[in-house]
């Protein structure tokens, strides 16, 4: 029996169609995975079954009802709770507090007061109710980010929400914490939950669901039961060929043993005084990959923009072939031979109004290639290597001529890859260098990168996709709450002793 349907749902803006007819049907006390690339229209639809958008056309059933959802109070009146990607906590209130936070249980009908004693029981038979590995009494910002999760999820549960939609649940989870929250959802599921998941990652789509329905250009292109399909199969209908899900890393080239980049005591502090890197100490080979793993949150952005010229350093240093660089601005960097590809493709990689030639020297516009003595922009070479970029990494643009802007998520991070793929640099700094970013594509990016180790460069690959580091990586640092906290081979460890470590248990 179906909990939740809907029948040729359509959404429009202007002239492009996020959602195409969308006809999905869920059954109660299901696990149904929702797939697709970058871009796909997956939150678009799960946008309108929570009231944050409007359909254009189509209709919502919910217990064979049509219903009319115009806002996130009418679909949780209707037992449908969403939790979002980014968790939406304060983080000085306790868990109880933001459990019962617009609901709160005041100590009389007409009182301003609210009776915490009678909250906190009832927050903490609530997660009797569902298992929940919870303590009521602890702040929001003294907890782990999966227990952050369980928060969210509880929120939604004590308003008595029987289907709950998750987006991209695991993305900031260590393993632990992942296998901690299937174990959850499993429990709400037997107790009677319908859940919908949207996710990329479809080694958890097989583990968790019961079946999958996979998006390809704002229509359902696949619907089956987990159990008659494969990873494989998958990803062929997402992305429309044959897609190499785990990367064949060979080492094609040698690792020279000569060191090509060293952090040396690197400390930085933020905003607001608080020291976040403690002692960062680590090298890179020529020829080698060294990956930085870590729950986000733990500092990695911070080491990237210090690492990139954005952030100054309070102490230590950063050499590359021995050259002190520490601090140096991003353009000396790239002049020093560092390519950069940045955590935020548009807010520190792109500019989405600019043309792909612009997008395509950003960085590099006083290389003597494309600018003249003079200060001259050489557009016909600007031009000339915007075709080759486009041709040789195969970059899908609507019009040559066009915006950055206009490009899918996945192609324009390719216009980052090529630009410093191709700079000539002997180090590359790749910060979440697949994010947001379809199979496809990933495939693409990850064969690029052991070819350019594989040419006797160095790479440092940052990424929160513990995937992506164990099948790329040379070495692993992790990084926990500001500090590396254990070094290990990729290929003489697993994804539990690294998720420790992430976790920061360090034996």
């Amino acid at each position: 029996m179906s909990i939740i349907q809907t029948v040729d749902l359509t959404k429009k803006f202007g002239d492009f169609t996020a959602n195409d007819a969308i006809n999905l049907s869920v059954d109660k006390q299901e696990i149904k995975c929702i797939v697709g690339e970058n871009g796909a229209g997956k939150t678009t639809l799960m946008n309108m079954l929570y009231g944050l958008l409007r359909p254009t056309s189509g209709k919502i059933l919910i217990r064979d009802q049509e219903t009319v959802i115009n806002s996130p109070v009418q679909a949780i009146a209707n037992g449908l709770g969403m939790v979002h990607q980014h968790f939406k906590l304060v983080h000085s209130l306790t868990v109880y507090e933001n459990i019962m936070l617009g609901t709160e249980i005041k100590k009389s009908k007409n009182s301003v007061f609210v009776d915490n004693k009678k909250e906190i029981k009832v927050v903490r038979e609530l997660i009797d109710k569902y298992k929940f590995d919870l303590n009521p009494l602890d702040k929001i910002e003294d907890i782990s980010v999966g227990s952050r999760q369980r928060v969210e999820i509880l929120k939604m549960l004590y308003r008595d929400v029987d289907i709950l939609i998750l987006d991209e649940p695991t993305a900031v989870l260590t393993p632990q914490e992942v296998d901690d929250l299937f174990v959850n959802l499993r429990e709400l599921r037997g107790q009677g939950k319908t859940i919908i998941v949207i996710t990329h990652k479809l080694r958890e789509v097989m583990e968790l669901s019961d079946s999958v329905t996979v998006i390809k250009q704002g229509k359902v292109v696949g619907n089956v039961l987990t159990k008659d399909t494969s990873e494989a199969e998958l990803a062929q209908m997402m992305v429309g060929r044959d897609v190499m899900l785990t990367v064949k890393n060979e080492q094609n080239g040698p690792v020279s043993g000569a060191t090509a980049y060293q952090a040396e005591n690197i400390c930085t502090i933020n905003d607001y005084g608080k020291e976040v890197l403690h002692n960062i100490s680590f090298s890179v080979k020529k020829g080698e990959i060294l990956g930085i793993a870590g729950v986000e949150g733990n500092g990695q952005s911070e080491l990237v923009k210090v690492l990139t010229g954005i952030m100054k350093t309070t102490k230590g240093k950063l050499t590359i072939d021995g050259k002190d660089i520490t601090d140096k601005w991003p353009d000396e960097l790239r002049r020093n031979g560092i390519g950069i590809i940045p955590e935020d493709r548009y807010a520190q990689g792109l500019c989405a109004d600019m043309s792909l030639s612009d997008n395509c020297i950003a960085g590099y516009h006083s290389n003597p290639q494309v600018c003249s003595k003079a200060g001259f922009m050489k557009r016909k070479k600007i031009n000339e290597l915007r075709d080759k970029f486009v041709k040789n990494f195969d970059i899908r643009v609507g019009s040559i001529d066009g915006s950055v802007g206009q490009l899918s998520g996945g192609n324009a991070q390719k216009v980052i890859i090529a630009r410093e793929f191709e700079s000539n640099s002997k180090l590359l700094i790749a910060c979440q260098p697949t994010r947001g970013v379809d199979i496809g594509s990933i495939e693409f990016i990850h064969k690029q990168i052991l070819a350019y180790r594989d040419r006797g460069n160095a790479v440092i690959l940052i990424s929160s996709e513990l995937s992506e580091i164990m099948s790329l990586s040379t070495r692993i640092a992790v990084m926990y709450k500001g500090e590396i906290v254990g070094e290990v081979n990729p290929k003489e460890t697993n994804t539990t002793a690294i998720g420790l470590l992430m976790a920061g248990i360090k034996n």
